[in-house]
């Protein structure tokens, strides 16, 4: 016991120990077998032990013939090993004659003599010698030490050692406390032993009930068992098939292959179980088994059909079963029948069946099932066909479970269920004829319900499997939805091909075959598709022709989902090449489509899809707020529908992140991406792991940011080029704040490249400023080296990104209503390029500042303050001039630990202080000027305050442009200022300019 700490048992455990500390006379631990009595008692004794209490053990056996007082032979042995011979001999030398004789018929090795036949009967010295020499034995021991007598399994008990147990419990003097255990799930008990549990239940009497252990408990023991963390899915199922019973888990666990559990229980266990399934009448075993199969509570009309058995019949043999433990009522609804004890009974029942026995009684259960028909049991029914060996009936029982299932939207169980169907049909084309189902249409159906649920890798599988079995032997509608599949799979969830050339030949193929075929809801899903991959690889307002196309056919053929997905796509294309407003319009009446379907239902790809494309607008419009409630929305109604994986789901999880983000919300990101934090990333999960990585670099976790980076990298994703820019536009991060601008300036070149030449150019203008801060950082570095070959090569790089804007036309920084971040992209490209050029220049990092500051984008205002501060630090001729910034940089950086560590570097380095500084009232002016400013001077330096230009301040005060750039240079000489903002800001300061300060 010492070696295996007990699990899920603390308070159970402190309750005995608190009962055996205060001396309570009885302690009586019930529970069924392996659940944890001998343990949890043993745990108790050590302890008991460990403070000096003296501990006496003894076990009843389950003997066919039950020898008298075997478990008072143990005792007293026990008693000796507890104690020491020598003190026991002491005892022994202290008790009156007739108590050691007694004592001598039972352990005469430890009373040293034996003795001859009682004269008086057996009955008498049982009650009167026997019982009190034990008694004084154990008393004497108590004199000076606590006594704890554990007695095990009083199930098994034979009547004399019951007699003394009701004895000591009434005469035993001074501190002696007896524990005892007994299964609650043997059955029958002897009448004599329920009468004595029953009459236990008095006040000085501690009762332990013990249950199964919890679900974490349950997973403790697991981990225990194994040596490490187990899977979920295996502790789910080990407290599914015992009901927490830890001695069945650990059985189950060590009879597991590979880390999978076995179907069936481990032999000695399976034994054990079925033993005592054979001690009740040969009808009561029938409606056992019927229960092992049904495997859940069944009511006793459909077990008397399973049986044919009349309802007494059943009814009869019912209450065996609970009166043997073998079977219980529903705990919560009993209206719904009975069911075995445990689910390992139930398997271990079902075990015990020879094969043909084994089939009649599920075909038996399958046909009474059926009779009720309820359509949610068809899943459940065609297991029971299947199990019966007849696949025809489970086909069209799973057949029925499907279509229930979709439904009832539970769109995995559905997939499930068809792929099943799908094996059938195929390896029983007559039986599937007979029910008119055509295999290839089941294999489109799983594949659309493995999409809808988020099984995106599960789908694209099946859909290549599919167009490898159908593409030369299929034809008309349903070869073009398989080539539909695979195009729409291969383009957008493969993510192989850059360009995905392969998937705009199958969706022209499918659109040909649909052509020649009448219109159909079919028909415009495929329009839809092929114009939403059309747009998602290129932004070409020409998918929205192909949306109006596919809305036309929808509207003839009243299929409300595919309009609901057109007006979806044109809300798309409008943001970009039309009106945002419009955009906004679409997208509620692609709301209004399917908020009133005619058949009620609604599926997920649809409500995906609009929360999808709302929340992407709202975030590409800088409403970061609302991007955020409308993609956490989406995902909400993705996790009541069992759908939070797959392309949609990641398309929301992607803008609730970025939203909260932007915003500096780190910790609410590092919540929403927690599930990816200790895996690799995959196909289905990429943008979150970039997010992940984004997290870490606002932690400082840089080598894990770049870890994580690379394996995306690694992963050689391709596919739709939108989907291109999204991923790459995140990857150079980690590397630019890992102080490896080289590899940043490496992963944005090649993107450039592949998104140029299509509409996609629009939203390239943080990739280019992210190209600029690296090709900045390395032409910083090689001036500080003195590195004039380094510096040309950055100025080359940069010269190559500026010939790229060059070939889009400038695109990526030209202002677009539906593009926020331009303003902001655009000014960090033109500051990053004065700053590879070895231009310092303040005011355009100011500017860039102001501009992340008006879009609510903390950390990019922060970046462009600690550059401004850069630049004033290095320009001034006091560095504190740059505290105002540095501070505000500093206060924006919040939970961005990397920008906070640069800017607490340069505030140090500067002598500057990043505590806030309180606002004083602003000094009364000097009589006189301290800075011997002429007149004209302090006249020009009013209208700098101003903003004026030197041409502006020309004309008002009748000068050359040329003569207001000398006054201007006077003022900053005098001021000991390099700039013009400085100037105004000292001027003020000094009331020179005629302006409040």
């Amino acid at each position: 016991m010492r070696g295996k700490r007990i699990i899920g048992r603390t308070d159970e455990l402190e309750q005995l120990a608190r009962a055996i500390r205060e001396g309570r006379r009885l302690v009586l631990v019930m529970g069924g077998v392996g659940i944890g009595k001998t343990r949890l008692v043993a745990q108790a004794a050590q302890e008991a032990r460990d403070n000096g209490t003296v501990v006496v053990e003894a076990s009843c056996l389950p003997l066919d013939v039950r020898l008298p007082l075997l478990p008072v032979i143990d005792m007293l042995r026990s008693l000796d090993r507890a104690v020491g011979r020598p003190a026991v001999e002491e005892i022994v030398a202290g008790l009156p004659p007739d108590a050691s004789d007694e004592l001598a018929r039972l352990v005469p090795e430890l009373i040293g003599h034996q003795v001859g036949p009682d004269v008086l009967p057996a009955a008498e010295w049982k009650r009167q010698r026997m019982f009190a020499a034990v008694d004084l034995v154990l008393t004497r021991v108590a004199r000076h030490r606590p006594v704890l007598v554990v007695v095990e399994d009083l199930h098994w008990i034979d009547m004399a050692t019951l007699d003394l147990l009701t004895y000591l419990r009434a005469s035993s003097r001074g501190s002696i406390t007896m524990v005892v255990t007994c299964r609650s799930d043997e059955a029958p008990l002897d009448p004599l032993v329920a009468r004595w549990i029953e009459q236990a239940r008095r006040p000085e009497t501690e009762r332990l009930d013990l249950a199964g252990l919890s679900r974490p408990a349950m997973a403790e023991l697991a981990e225990q068992a194994l040596g490490g963390t187990p899977d979920d899915g295996l502790v789910e199922e080990l407290h599914r098939r015992t009901e927490g019973n830890p001695y069945f888990a650990e059985e189950l666990i060590a009879a597991a292959a590979g880390g999978q559990l076995t179907r069936q229980p481990p032999r000695a266990l399976a034994d054990l179980l079925v033993a005592r399934a054979r001690r009740v009448s040969v009808p009561a075993r029938g409606v056992l088994s019927a229960l092992a199969v049904a495997g859940r509570p069944v009511p006793e009309t459909v077990v008397a059909r399973a049986t044919g058995m009349t309802a007494d019949e059943v009814a009869s043999a019912l209450h065996e079963l609970i009166d043997a433990r073998l079977a219980v009522p529903d705990s919560v609804r009993p209206e719904l029948g009975c069911r075995t004890q445990h689910a390992l009974l139930a398997e271990a029942v079902v075990g015990d069946l020879l094969a043909d026995e084994r089939r009649d009684v599920y075909a038996g259960m399958a046909a009474a099932l059926e009779s009720v028909e309820d359509p949610a049991l068809s899943a459940e029914i065609a297991g029971h066909w299947s199990a019966a060996g007849r696949p025809a009936d489970e086909l069209r029982l799973l057949l029925d479970a499907a279509d229930h299932s979709h439904r009832m939207r539970a769109y995995s169980p559905a997939a499930d269920l068809w792929q099943r169907a799908t094996t059938i049909a195929e390896k029983l084309p007559d039986a599937a004829e007979k029910l008119g189902v055509e295999p290839g249409w089941l294999r489109v159906r799983t594949i659309d319900a493995l999409q809808a649920c988020g099984r995106d890798l599960d789908a694209a599988h099946l859909t290549e499997e599919t167009h490898a079995r159908h593409h030369d032997s299929a034809g008309g509608a349903l070869l073009a939805a398989v080539l539909h599949r695979t195009a729409w799979h291969r383009g957008v969830i493969a993510q192989r091909e850059a360009p995905p050339s392969t998937a705009y030949g199958l969706f022209d193929e499918a659109s040909r075959i649909y052509r020649a075929l009448p219109e159909s809801a079919e028909y415009a899903r495929l329009l839809a598709d092929h114009a939403r991959f059309m747009w998602m690889d290129s932004c070409d307002s020409a998918s929205g022709s192909v949306y109006r196309t596919a809305l036309a056919v929808a509207e003839r053929c009243g299929a409300v989902h595919e309009i609901a997905d057109a007006l979806s796509g044109l809300a798309e294309v409008a943001f970009l090449h039309g009106d945002p407003a419009e955009g906004f319009a679409l997208l509620d009446r692609a709301r209004e489509a399917v908020r009133h379907p005619s058949d009620t239902e609604l599926t997920p790809r649809i409500d995906y899809f609009i929360a999808e494309y709302h929340s992407n607008a709202l975030l590409k419009t800088g409403q970061l707020a609302a991007a955020e409630r409308v993609a956490r929305e989406g995902l909400e109604r993705a996790r009541r529908m069992g759908a939070t994986s797959g392309y949609s789901a990641a398309v929301l999880h992607h803008n609730a992140v970025e939203a909260l983000l932007e915003r500096g919300f780190v910790d609410a990101v590092a919540e929403l991406v927690a599930d990816v934090r200790d895996r690799q990333p995959g196909l289905d999960d990429w943008n979150l792991h970039l997010y992940q990585a984004q997290v870490e670099i606002c932690r400082g976790e840089l080598d894990a940011a770049v870890a994580r980076t690379r394996s995306v990298d690694r992963l050689g994703l391709a596919g739709p080029r939108m989907w291109m820019y999204e991923r790459i536009r995140l990857l150079p991060r980690a590397a630019l704040w890992a102080r490896d601008p080289a590899a940043a300036l490496g992963q944005v070149e090649p993107a450039l490249a592949l998104l140029s030449g299509c509409d996609v150019e629009q939203f390239c203008g943080e990739l280019l400023a992210l190209g600029a801060r690296a090709v900045a950082d390395l032409a910083e570095t090689a001036r500080a080296r003195r590195d004039r070959d380094a510096e040309r090569a950055a100025h080359a790089d940069a010269d190559r990104l500026g010939d790229v804007l060059h070939r889009m036309r400038g695109r990526p920084f030209v202002d677009h209503p539906f593009l926020a971040t331009i303003a902001g992209d655009r000014a960090d490209w033109q500051a990053e390029l004065c700053r590879v050029r070895g231009v310092r220049d303040p005011d355009a990092w100011a500017q860039a500042a102001g501009v992340w500051q008006r879009l609510g984008r903390p950390h990019r205002r922060a970046y462009a303050l600690l550059r401004q501060a850069q630049v004033i630090v290095a320009t001034a001729r006091n560095p504190t001039a740059a505290a105002d910034v540095l501070r505000a940089a500093a206060e924006a950086a919040a939970d961005m630990v990397p920008l906070t560590a640069a800017i607490r570097r340069l505030a140090q380095r500067s002598r500057i202080s990043l505590a806030p500084t309180r606002t004083l009232a602003p000094a009364a002016p000097e009589p006189e000027d301290p800075y011997g400013l002429t007149n004209r001077e302090r006249l020009v330096l009013g209208l700098l305050a101003q903003g004026r230009t030197n041409a502006q301040i020309g004309t008002e005060l009748f000068m050359s442009p040329k003569t207001a750039s000398v006054h201007v240079s006077n003022i900053l000489r005098k001021l000991g200022v390099a700039n013009r903002a400085a100037a105004a800001a000292v001027g003020e300061r000094a009331g020179l300019t005629g302006l409040d300060a």
